[in-house]
């Protein structure tokens, strides 16, 4: 652990602050804020390691203050321990739900206080380690992608025979099966997970460029998928993620590509479909996941999703095409959700 990491308190008493800062020896750097908006503020500017943080703040809760300090720091190492007065069974349910990494009951003596801290640095110095070995991977496949289109770009400053083009070919199709074989899919839906995905999606983009082939995409989005969450939980969150990647294998051919975007975001990827092809999957999809059920204690959890198709263009990078479908699906949600969205 770095000397003089920060650590950010979060309580509206000033008086129960400085005694937490008080507990602290001279390894942190340790900063108040005793409101939501201050705290989220701070965090902004501070970047903290650890935030110790109550749940009730006098402008907001702090299970949603954790929830955004999650998702605006997703690539950043950060512990957080809720504090609260008051312990019931079904609000740990809830702070899990927000993300949190622990919970201490107020008040706590120094030795409690020290023994949370401890575990936080200790998972702290375990996510710092997975976020390293993640950017390792990400560097190797960069490097990897780099040095194919590189070879790429030699191949197409060369006089485009016929034996040139079928050249070409032979080693896209090796490239492809190479592909498929180092392939990593999402655990939790079995589609190509983000890192498969991007490579799929650059594969299929020089694809169209030199064959001159039709490409078209989708990007899917479960609407309304925190409210689910927030009132069946994650493990029913995920359910329901399940369900969705079977929807998608279901309707799907055999050409086509599908994998995990985001959280409940996902792209589909459809080789030699124009527009109207694509609709119509597309179409197919969103009834499929509208009248597909998860089953909770007896009760059926039903979702909707909102898609944006958008066909490949003659020039775009992967990004620029991902980013279009993108747009059209935010208008499906705009124009009220479980729709498609051209």
């Amino acid at each position: 652990m770095e000397a003089r990491d920060t650590i950010l308190i979060v309580d509206d008493s000033e008086a129960f602050a400085a005694a937490v800062v008080d507990m602290l020896d001279g390894s942190f750097d340790a900063r108040v804020a005793h409101s939501a908006r201050e705290a989220l503020e701070m965090a902004e500017d501070i970047r903290p390691r650890i935030v110790f943080l109550d749940i009730v703040l006098p402008d907001g809760e702090g299970y949603d203050v954790c929830s955004r300090l999650k998702r605006a720091f997703v690539n950043q190492p950060m512990q957080i321990v809720l504090m609260s007065a008051n312990y019931e069974a079904n609000r740990m349910e809830r702070i899990l739900a927000t993300g949190a990494d622990d919970f201490i009951k107020k008040p706590f003596e120094p030795l409690e206080f020290q023994l949370r801290l401890k575990a936080a640095q200790i998972r702290l110095r375990a996510q710092m380690k997975m976020m390293e070995e993640r950017e390792f991977y990400r560097q190797a496949v960069r490097q990897e992608e780099n040095l194919t289109i590189k070879l790429l770009d030699r191949q197409l400053g060369l006089k485009e025979t016929l034996a040139d083009l079928e050249s070409k070919k032979i080693g896209l199709e090796r490239e492809n099966t190479k592909l498929d074989a180092a392939a990593r899919f999402d655990v939790l839906t079995g589609l190509l997970n983000r890192n498969s995905l991007n490579a799929r999606l650059e594969l299929e983009v020089r694809r169209a460029a030199e064959e001159s082939t039709t490409l078209s995409g989708m990007m899917i989005d479960i609407d309304e998928f925190k409210s689910v969450n927030d009132s069946f939980g994650h493990l029913v969150g995920d359910d329901v993620l399940r369900a969705v990647g079977d929807a998608l294998r279901a309707c799907l051919r055999r050409e086509d590509f599908a994998g995990r975007y985001g959280g409940e975001e996902f792209f589909v990827i459809l080789p030699g479909s124009g527009m109207d092809a694509a609709w119509a999957i597309a179409e197919r999809i969103r009834s499929m996941i509208a009248a597909t059920d998860v089953v909770v204690g007896g009760a059926k959890v039903s979702v909707t999703a909102s898609v944006g198709v958008a066909p490949y263009a003659l020039g775009d990078a992967a990004a620029d095409w991902v980013g279009k479908a993108d747009a059209a699906m935010y208008r499906a949600k705009q124009a009220g959700r479980n729709r498609v969205e051209i």
